[in-house]
């Protein structure tokens, strides 16, 4: 399934003009990233003074859904937190890597899974605070087991099958704890919802018009040279007490109503709900 893209908003740019780094010096280098002290100089020339920041590499990870709807996950053990974390697969892009090929790599070796076809499905800074990388998550519809897992010398993993309608109920139980997880789930869950509902929507608008054409023929039937003027709404003709046109409008009527509530539904949930409930938890 390839999401439509939604209306974009974009606001106006702002007045505010970024700063300067006039100097950056090194500080400590280690295996994931590098400290940095960066000098720095606002829009009007200004010292700010220094700020200290954390140069990496870029980050990958993959939504991968299987053919029968379920989207993949991975238990592993974090450093940071000193606990095991549920996740999505991902990684770090290795150097020479694009994100695409990375999050394949990943995917096949923390997992065992592969896809024909990778979707970006998000691209973002997970800390612009202190940090200078992004984080590129695909969605990887139809993923299926093929190999065995590679893990490196510091990963243990174990696999989990999750059914992709249940997304929004495992983000809010509180399992996924991870930023980045979290935000991509949100993001495949609200497209999901979104294409689902756009889907229904247009399925709804065919049986109406269907349904309107019956009405308007059976109407034609009843009352021989009627125009398409004269037509202008299938309900127009109350008077014409035939019991089966009655049951034709009327079962239009109630189709037109769910497709209004629907479009209501929509306009007041707007495409970023979860869409079922009123409530609401480093990279690679």
């Amino acid at each position: 399934m390839r999401y439509a893209e939604p209306d974009m908003l974009r606001l106006p740019p702002p007045a505010l003009q970024p700063w300067r780094r006039v100097r950056c010096e090194p500080l400590a280098a280690y295996r994931i990233f590098e400290v940095c002290r960066v000098e720095l100089v606002d829009a009007d020339g200004r010292s700010r003074g220094d700020a200290v920041t954390l140069r990496g590499s870029d980050w990958c990870n993959v939504v991968a859904v299987t053919p029968d709807d379920r989207v993949v996950l991975v238990w592993q053990y974090r450093f940071g937190t000193g606990a095991l974390s549920l996740e999505i697969p991902g990684g770090v892009i290795d150097p020479g890597e694009t994100p695409e090929d990375a999050a394949r790599r990943e995917l096949r070796e923390e997992t065992g899974y592969e896809v024909d076809r990778l979707e970006l499905l998000l691209a973002i800074e997970p800390n612009p605070a202190i940090q200078d990388n992004r984080c590129f998550t695909f969605l990887a519809q139809g993923a299926r087991p093929t190999s065995a897992t590679e893990f490196d010398h510091q990963e243990e993993i174990e696999t989990t099958l999750v059914p992709a309608d249940r997304i929004a109920d495992l983000l809010d139980g509180g399992q996924v704890t991870h930023a980045l997880v979290q935000s991509a789930l949100e993001t495949y869950w609200r497209k999901r919802r979104s294409s689902e509902s756009g889907q229904m929507e247009r399925l709804v608008m065919e049986i109406e018009e269907l349904q309107r054409r019956k009405v308007v023929e059976l109407a034609r039937r009843l009352r021989p040279g009627l125009t398409s003027e004269d037509i202008r709404n299938p309900h127009d003709f109350p008077e014409l007490g035939d019991p089966d046109w009655q049951y034709e409008d009327g079962a239009l009527a109630g189709i037109q109503s769910v497709l209004a509530a629907m479009r209501a539904e929509a306009s007041a949930t707007g495409s970023g709900s979860r869409g079922h409930r009123p409530n609401r938890g480093e990279g690679g």
